[in-house]
């Protein structure tokens, strides 16, 4: 065996602020989000396919979507699947602990053929059902981002 080189370490702590751009329907899907609490998808020229969160490409024809491709969604969808969260963590969105426990699920909004996954109002799993009819819930004050829709919430019927 050879001798063991000794580990050589610089350690630092450095800033790296950077920007990147999210896009044009993206960019337009906050707008509407912030400004006229629209929820927008993007449609497939080619196929029709509906694509919520709105892609800049179809998943299935590869064929690039524009602005004119986007269309309105239905703040109401169904519940595909669910979990309730039971721990801790921090929260990257506020830097804070993130209060537990809180309920997630994955829809698909009504006119959208892709699903999307935000979090939900309950945190009991027993009263979760897969087939439930959800509805965004929008803050007062829109900030145009994701959080302008707290939650969703389950509708109760009857």
């Amino acid at each position: 065996m050879g001798k063991k080189e000794k580990e050589f370490q610089i350690k630092w702590k450095t800033d790296l602020p950077y920007n990147y751009s999210i896009g044009k329907l993206a960019v337009k899907y906050f707008e509407e989000l912030k400004e006229n609490k629209r929820i927008m998808g993007s449609k497939c020229p080619k196929c029709g396919k509906v694509h919520m969160p709105p892609r800049t490409v179809c998943a299935d024809c590869l064929v690039e979507m524009k602005l004119e491709d986007m269309v309105e969604l239905s703040p109401r969808g169904t519940l595909e699947g669910f979990t309730v969260v039971n721990y801790p963590f921090i929260d990257p969105t506020t830097g804070g602990m993130r209060p537990f426990p809180y309920g997630y699920g994955i829809f698909k909004l009504d006119g959208a053929d892709t699903y999307m996954m935000h979090f939900v109002n309950e945190t009991d799993h027993t009263k979760f059902k897969i087939g439930q009819r959800v509805e965004a819930v929008f803050k007062e004050k829109r900030e145009g981002n994701i959080g302008d829709i707290p939650y969703f919430r389950i509708i109760r019927e009857g």
